[in-house]
């Protein structure tokens, strides 16, 4: 079994395994929001770079394959700064309305931003670009483009374990968007399930939207 080193420890892992999912074996934490176990690999949230010794640039470790003896940094200034970057870039649009939001309290955006970023935005308010809000995808799902991050979860859930298609990137660059084409509904039996992949607060469930918070609800094993 190749040999890896993260943050000093030395650990023993898989063959074929990349940085990200090694560093999920032992317990440790790389922040990631387009990554995602069980729907295919993207490697455009930028979240998860890391240094990897003898390498000139920050790798995603998501997309990183292991190699046997390779020594990873997951904590230092140039990893922290390069992970406020892509959290800046992220929030750029986002609104600030946490309080009133359907997933404050399980958010990852919120999260990592309150560990890891911790800056004000760029954009006064008012600057920052309309999208449409809470319109529905399907009979289950919901959609507030103003809240995507556009890890693409969905679109690899619709298209990698369903197979259904139904979810797609509309346009490029900043104009970049998620949707449905209007005679394709998102309606498949496993539709509801892309509100579970969604890491913030863009795709939400239409009937339990506002009945509850977090904080009030209590785990129960399934």
């Amino acid at each position: 079994m190749p040999k890896i080193t993260i943050n000093g420890q030395v650990y023993e892992a898989a063959k074929g395994k990349t940085i990200i999912q090694a560093a999920d074996d032992v317990g440790m934490e790389i922040p990631r929001y387009c990554y995602h176990p069980d729907i295919g690999i993207e490697g455009s949230c930028r979240m998860c770079l890391v240094e990897v010794k003898g390498t000139p640039k920050l790798l995603p470790a998501c997309t990183t394959p292991l190699a046997d003896n390779m020594e990873v940094r997951t904590d230092t200034q140039r990893v922290h700064e390069a992970v406020r970057y892509a959290m800046e870039f992220l929030l750029l649009h986002h609104p600030i309305d946490c309080p009133v939001c359907d997933q404050s309290g399980e958010c990852w955006l919120q999260d990592y931003y309150m560990a890891r970023a911790g800056h004000d935005s760029r954009y006064p308010l008012g600057q920052k670009t309309r999208r449409r809000k809470a319109f529905n995808l399907g009979p289950l799902v919901k959609l507030d483009q103003e809240r995507c991050i556009l890890c693409t979860r969905c679109v690899r859930f619709t298209r990698n374990v369903t197979k259904t298609n139904e979810i797609q990137v509309f346009s490029r660059a900043h104009n970049s968007e998620i949707g449905i084409f209007e005679d394709r509904p998102l309606n498949n039996p496993y539709s509801g399930n892309v509100v579970d992949v969604c890491p913030v607060g863009a795709l939400t469930s239409a009937d339990f939207r506002f009945k509850a918070r977090v904080w009030f609800l209590k785990g129960t094993d399934s």
